[in-house]
C-alpha cells in the first residue's frame, strides 16, 4: 500500500513524516528501517507518525532509524509541529502534543522556526569521566579540546555499547569552544551514527554549560547542521521552563510503497 509522506529536517537532523488516521498502531520495525535506510530507501535519521489525540492537538510517535520506537526527539518534535500545521491540526501558532515523555507545548513563528517546551530536567551529574543528564532522552557529555578531531563513530559506539550497554544505551555528545561559540557533535543511539544535529543533546549541553561554567540562558549551540537555541530557568534541584528553538524545514513530499 502506498503512503504519502513528507521529508523534513531540523538543522540537518532529517525525518520522514507520516499522518496516521484512526486508532494508533505500531509500525513494523522492518518497514521503518527500510524507509530510513539511505541509498536504498527514502533515507532519514528517523520516522515520525502523527495520530489524533483526545486531549492535545496530536500524538507523536518517533521511530529511530533502526525501526524501534524511540524516546523524545527534540528536532523531530520541532519538525512535527511544522508538519502538523501544514495539515491544519491546530489553529494559530501554538499547539500541544503528546510524545514519549508526556505532554508538550510548542510555538511556530513566521520564519518557520519552532520552539518546543521540555519537561523539567534534573541537575547534570558527573558520570564515567564525563557528565550525564536526561532531557527526554539520555545524554552523556564530554568536553574536549576540538570536537572536529573526535572519532564520533568509533568513540561513540564504544561508549554507547560499553559503559551504557546494560542501561539501554545513551546518546554521546562532545563539546568544545571555538571563538566564543560552543560546538557540539552527537552520536545517536537508534541511529547508531553521528547526526548533523540533536535537539535533546543541545538541551543537555546547554544545561551542562550553565551548571559547570555559569553560562546564562539563552545558550546557542553550533551543530554541524546549524544553530540551536536553548532557554531555561535554573533551580537548586534542576532546571525548569526549558525550550529548544530552531528552524524546521520542509524538503519535499513523496509516496512510498509500504
Amino acid at each position: 500500500m502506498a503512503k504519502r509522506f513528507a521529508k523534513y529536517h531540523g538543522t540537518g537532523n532529517d525525518f520522514i513524516m507520516l499522518m496516521g488516521l484512526g486508532d494508533r498502531e505500531i509500525l513494523d520495525a522492518g518497514l521503518v528501517h527500510h524507509a530510513c535506510t539511505r541509498h536504498t530507501g527514502i533515507g532519514a535519521d528517523g520516522l515520525i507518525m502523527l495520530w489524533p489525540s483526545p486531549d492535545s492537538d496530536f500524538l507523536l510517535d518517533y521511530y529511530n532509524a533502526d525501526g524501534q520506537l524511540g524516546s523524545l526527539c527534540g528536532n523531530g518534535s520541532r519538525c512535527a509541529v511544522h508538519f502538523a500545521k501544514s495539515h491544519e491540526l491546530f489553529e494559530g501558532n501554538r499547539c500541544t502534543f503528546h510524545a514519549a515523555d508526556g505532554l508538550h507545548q510548542a510555538e511556530l513563528d513566521a520564519r518557520g522556526w519552532v520552539t518546543v517546551h521540555f519537561a523539567d530536567a534534573p541537575v547534570v551529574q558527573p558520570q564515567h569521566d564525563g557528565w550525564y543528564v536526561h532531557t527526554g532522552s539520555p545524554h552523556h557529555l564530554l568536553e574536549v579540546e576540538d570536537v572536529d578531531a573526535v572519532d564520533v563513530q568509533g568513540d561513540g559506539s564504544a561508549l554507547r555499547y560499553g559503559i551504557y550497554g546494560s542501561a539501554g544505551g545513551s546518546n554521546i555528545n562532545w563539546l568544545s569552544q571555538h571563538e566564543g561559540l560552543w560546538k557540539i557533535r552527537t552520536y545517536e543511539r537508534g541511529v547508531e551514527a553521528e547526526t548533523l544535529s540533536c535537539g535533546t543533546g543541545a538541551v543537555a549541553a546547554a544545561l551542562y554549560l550553565h551548571q559547570t561554567k555559569a553560562l546564562p540562558a539563552p545558550i546557542r549551540l553550533q551543530a554541524r547542521g546549524g544553530l540551536l537555541e536553548v532557554h531555561f530557568a535554573s533551580q537548586d534541584h534542576g532546571f525548569s521552563n526549558i525550550t529548544l528553538k530552531g528552524p524546521a524545514t520542509h524538503v519535499y513530499d513523496g509516496i512510498w510503497p509500504w
